[in-house]
C-alpha cells in the first residue's frame, strides 16, 4: 500500500472511531497547573472535534492561557489485548458565536435526547441540565497529532499521523 493509500486508511479508521465514541479527555494546563475533564464531543470531516463547556471551568481557563491540549478517546475494556483508542495534541478556540449555532445544531443530532431535555424537561435535574445547556460555549479541537491504538491488531499496535505543511502525514 503506497504512503497515501496507507495515510487515507488510517483518516478513515480515526474517523470512524471518532463517530462511534461520544466523550473525550481532556487534559490541560496554564504551564503551572494541571487539569483534565471529560466531555461529549462531536467532530467533524477533517476530524476537528467539538465540544461544549462553561467559560468559566478550570480547563477551559486552562486553555485560556495555553491552548495546547493532549486528549484520549477510548473504550473501556477488561482485557489488554482489547484496548483501542485515541490519544491526540492540539489546540483548543472558542467557536465564533455565529458558528455555535450550527455546531448545537450537530450536537442535538448526535444526542437526540437533548432536544426533548431543553424542550421538556421533566425532573429539576432536567431543568438545571436545560438552562446550563443555554449557558454553554463550543471549543474546537484542532488535532495536530493522532495515535490511533488497536490491540485487537497485535498487542502494542498503533499507527500515528501528524498535520503538518497542510495535510496529514504518518509520523
Amino acid at each position: 500500500m503506497s504512503s497515501p493509500d496507507v495515510i487515507k486508511d488510517l483518516f478513515n479508521s480515526i474517523q470512524t472511531f471518532l463517530n462511534e465514541h461520544n466523550t473525550i479527555s481532556v487534559a490541560t494546563t496554564d504551564n503551572q497547573e494541571l487539569s483534565s475533564a471529560t466531555v461529549f464531543y462531536v467532530s467533524d470531516e477533517q476530524l476537528n472535534i467539538f465540544f461544549i463547556s462553561f467559560p468559566d471551568s478550570k480547563h477551559i481557563q486552562h486553555i485560556l492561557n495555553n491552548s495546547e491540549v493532549a486528549a484520549t478517546i477510548n473504550e473501556d475494556v477488561k482485557d489488554w489485548l482489547e484496548i483501542s483508542g485515541l490519544q491526540l495534541k492540539g489546540k483548543v478556540h472558542k467557536v465564533s458565536e455565529q458558528d455555535q449555532d450550527f455546531m448545537l445544531d450537530i450536537y442535538k443530532k448526535k444526542f437526540s435526547y437533548i432536544e426533548t431535555l431543553l424542550r421538556a424537561p421533566k425532573t429539576d435535574d432536567e431543568r438545571k441540565i436545560a438552562d446550563q445547556f443555554r449557558a454553554i460555549s463550543v471549543y474546537r479541537l484542532i488535532p495536530d497529532w493522532i495515535r490511533l491504538i488497536d490491540n485487537a491488531s497485535g498487542f502494542g499496535s498503533k499507527r500515528e499521523m501528524s498535520f503538518k505543511n497542510k495535510d496529514w502525514e504518518l509520523s
